[in-house]
């Protein structure tokens, strides 16, 4: 069986996520549209609406957990594609086991630099560096994890975690207070700015 990469089917769950909360659009129709947008093979096209319907039916608890970790901001007022990321990643630390936690992460990241903003990515990766210390996949064992079925990165290298130190007080330090200090880096090409519009 040859493997993929999910993220075409994250970009359409995150897509339809976004249509459904800013357009108003049901869920059928959302995911209707998006999914003959993204052209997926069905398995794909499968998670992508796995996806959705599983926050859209969790989407109170999700919520509850995202929201919490923005510190200093209201959750609701953070850009809709920021907090749509935020809700796939976080479904798929809590309810997909055998997606490791540091492509999750990395994931959402590239996703994000994609659709919103590079300073997007810093802040997304702050809040699920903090989200994962709460999930199951905390202390993630790839050797007791359940076997993936696709690829587990859609980059060349797997992604590190380091730890960034800086100077207490500075405008560096305020950032990481507020979004976390987790920071993932890939050696990846970044994405380059779609203009697909969102």
């Amino acid at each position: 069986m040859a493997i993929r990469s999910k993220r075409k089917a994250r970009e359409a769950a995150m897509r339809a996520l976004y249509e459904i909360e800013i357009g108003h659009a049901d869920i059928a129709s959302a995911l209707e549209v998006c999914l003959e947008e993204a052209s997926l093979p069905s398995d794909m096209a499968a998670y992508a609406e796995r996806l959705v319907r599983g926050i859209r039916s969790g989407l109170k608890t999700i919520d509850g957990r995202i929201a919490p970790l923005i510190r200093d901001y209201d959750y609701n007022r953070i850009a809709a594609i920021d907090r749509n990321v935020l809700r796939v990643a976080s479904y798929e630390l809590f309810e997909v086991p055998e997606i490791p936690p540091a492509v999750t992460i990395n994931e959402a990241i590239e996703i994000v630099k994609r659709y919103s903003t590079a300073e997007s990515g810093k802040f997304i990766n702050g809040i699920l560096g903090r989200l994962l210390e709460q999930s199951p996949k905390a202390n993630w064992d790839p050797d007791t994890a359940p076997p993936e079925e696709d690829e587990p990165l859609a980059v060349e290298s797997e992604p590190e975690i380091e730890i960034e130190m800086v100077e207490e007080g500075s405008d560096d330090a305020k950032r990481a207070e507020k979004f976390g200090t987790w920071k993932l880096r890939s050696d990846s090409a970044k994405i380059p700015p779609s203009n697909d519009g969102v």
